[in-house]
């Protein structure tokens, strides 16, 4: 073997090498030199674009010279342990196939010299090249690319002495035109923050591992990871913090997989990986707890001068028990990582043909809302809030489903489906709509002649449309068209799965209806762990007390302790308390007595259609003003 620096060669092997005639030489070197025109020029054969660069590199050489009759190049990859060039074009061999092991010999010689020469007969000549075909006499190795693509391209002669009196400087430009050819698909196929594959080059190695996973009869675990809690990182921060967040969970996670599996970076905080030769679900299993554990129990990470600690949500499907192409697994990871995202984040979930189900029903279910709103069959509603000693405080506003034959569907139904996308917002835009259209209309409210309080109308709001940027623009075009609506009746009412997304946006949100003069309160109150929270960060008028614990209170000692102690806060913060769920007069009993102020059950009134309203206040007023106990008032909603 001779190495070669400079492109002339420091010795020969075997004895001396023939002397070539310098025609022979001109006229060698100038068929090389033509090869390198050809390829640089656009091609003006018909689909010659089509044909990789390198591939038609190796083309030309063995086309152009009689001596060279061998061209092809070898991409390392260490998940192989044989690797076969991608592409080879000889007069003299079938199939070429170099041990991993030798390839990276190969490859750490080269790292120092620009080429290597070997002699087939020499003794020193790895077995791998000498099987290469019987009529060489000779091949040279030149590296390209670097890391995370490596590559080695071979030439052989069937002349010995060839490469010496040829000269390897008319091979250094193909060589140079390797590394190009490597940076321009790492670009391609590599996340350019992280260098991890991306979501092209991951799908390609899905696909063949899938298949290796069939032949071995092994499983193949496919897997999405997402950080949460990344947006605010984001939002809060800067992008430059974000960016070093991902590059640092990048170093983590590569860290705990295999050398045999892979991870990738689909885009966002999103990861993808796969996990290969498992015998069983539980070897799944352990290695994501390894993995959400990894994120979990890592320091604080700085970014931007600010420690941040994430957490992550991981979905798994299991190939070939989910017997999909590369496509439907991530789409079913992707479900799964869904799942844990709902059942509160820092878990996994595992993909079955039940979430399959789910999520159909959830396509019809979005489908059947879109149809109701188009077809004016979504109606609100309203359910009666009053104060415990007598007075109404307000309505709050709840959507229904109604079909065409008249019956009622209950939001618990299609709830899921008002949270997405832009359905969201025209569901939300809707009811803001006909509440304040029917608050301005109905002639009991006190705002119009200014005698008594304001009326409250309290407004749902789905998450999604409470954190989209049009949010405050819809309520500030409401307001417009109701100019004769005091904005202190509406009432923007949201639960902790919005603050759980983005705290600091609800809390702008919020803020800004309050320089509107709109209201805001806080639903299901003592149901997460964030609420407390929420009371310190958000400027809220009213908490509600979730139904859970009233409707309890009066046989569980905790539920007990639970509505006191939230309504000692509440006084404490001069923040209006309602009790959700009362449904008896002893429950109202016990709520006075631990100082609640409000009540909203079926105690006082079910929900009811906009058109029974005004009978059931004068109703109501008249029951205050003859101490007869409101629960003879309560209004049945029909079914």
């Amino acid at each position: 073997m001779v190495f070669d620096e400079s492109g002339e060669h420091k010795r020969s092997l075997g004895g001396a090498p023939p002397v070539f005639p310098h025609a022979q030489v001109d006229a060698e070197r100038l068929r090389i030199f033509r090869v390198l025109l050809a390829v640089l020029a656009p091609p003006a054969e018909e689909n010659a674009h089509n044909i990789p660069l390198l591939h038609r590199i190796c083309l030309s050489l063995v086309a152009e010279s009689d001596a060279v009759r061998l061209a092809c190049y070898v991409i390392l990859d260490d998940r192989l342990d044989d690797l076969t060039p991608e592409f080879v074009a000889a007069a003299c061999v079938d199939t070429l196939c170099i041990p991993r092991s030798d390839a990276r010999m190969f490859w750490s010689l080269l790292q120092s010299h620009a080429s290597a020469h070997y002699i087939i007969d020499d003794p020193d000549t790895p077995a791998c090249l000498k099987r290469i075909c019987p009529e060489l006499a000779e091949l040279v190795l030149f590296p390209f690319g670097a890391n995370p693509m490596q590559g080695i391209g071979i030439v052989g002669a069937v002349q010995r002495g060839y490469f010496q009196q040829v000269g390897l400087d008319y091979f250094a430009a193909f060589t140079n035109l390797g590394d190009l050819i490597l940076s321009v698909r790492t670009l391609a196929l590599r996340d350019s923050l992280t260098g991890l594959p991306n979501r092209a080059l991951f799908l390609d190695r899905l696909l063949q591992n899938c298949g290796d996973a069939r032949r071995s009869e092994r499983l193949l675990g496919v897997a999405l990871l997402d950080l949460d809690g990344f947006k605010l990182v984001n939002d809060r921060y800067g992008h430059g913090a974000g960016d070093a967040i991902l590059r640092q969970v990048s170093e983590i996670l590569q860290s705990v997989i295999r050398p045999s599996d892979m991870l990738a970076r689909l885009g966002g905080d999103e990861f993808a990986m796969f996990f290969e030769g498992i015998s069983c679900s539980g070897e799944i299993e352990e290695r994501c707890e390894r993995l959400l554990a990894a994120l979990h129990n890592a320091p604080a990470i700085m970014a931007d001068g600010h420690l941040i600690r994430l957490t992550a949500s991981l979905g798994v499907t299991v190939f070939p028990w989910d017997d999909g192409d590369p496509e439907a697994l991530i789409r079913h990871a992707d479900l799964a990582l869904y799942a844990a995202k709902a059942a509160g984040r820092d878990q996994y979930r595992m993909h079955t043909t039940d979430l399959d189900e789910a999520l159909r029903q959830s396509h019809l279910t979005r489908d059947m809302v879109k149809l109701a709103l188009e077809e004016g069959r979504l109606v609100v509603h309203y359910q009666p809030i009053v104060m415990i000693d007598g007075g109404i405080l307000g309505f709050e506003a709840l959507l229904r489903l109604r079909y065409e034959d008249g019956c009622l569907l209950h939001p618990a139904e299609f709830l899921q489906a008002l949270d997405f996308g832009n359905l969201a917002r025209s569901v939300g835009c809707f009811v803001l709509e006909a509440v304040a259209s029917q608050a301005e209309a109905w002639a009991f409210n006190p705002s119009r002649d200014g005698s008594g309080p304001v009326l409250r109308y309290s407004v749902n709001v789905s998450a999604h449309h409470l954190l989209s940027p049009f949010f405050i623009e819809d309520v500030r075009a409401t307001l417009n068209r109701h100019p004769h609506l005091d904005p202190a009746a509406l009432e923007i009412e949201i639960t902790e799965s919005a603050p759980l997304r983005d705290l600091l946006s609800v809390q702008k949100t919020l803020q800004a209806c309050l320089d509107m003069g709109v209201r805001s309160a806080l639903d299901d109150f003592g149901t997460g762990a964030a609420s407390l929270t929420y009371l310190q960060k958000l400027p809220v008028h009213a908490l509600k007390i979730d139904q859970s614990f009233v409707r309890n209170m009066a046989q569980d000692p905790k539920d007990y302790a639970i509505v006191s102690g939230v309504t000692h806060v509440g006084r404490l913060l001069g923040i209006d308390v309602i009790a959700e769920g009362a449904e008896t007069l002893d429950d109202t009993r016990i709520l006075k007595k631990l100082g609640c102020q409000y009540v909203q059950g079926y105690v006082v009134a079910h929900a009811m259609p906009a058109a029974d309203i005004p009978v059931w206040v004068k109703k109501y007023t008249e029951s205050l003003l003859t101490k007869t106990p409101s629960s003879k008032y309560v209004h049945k909603e029909s079914s």
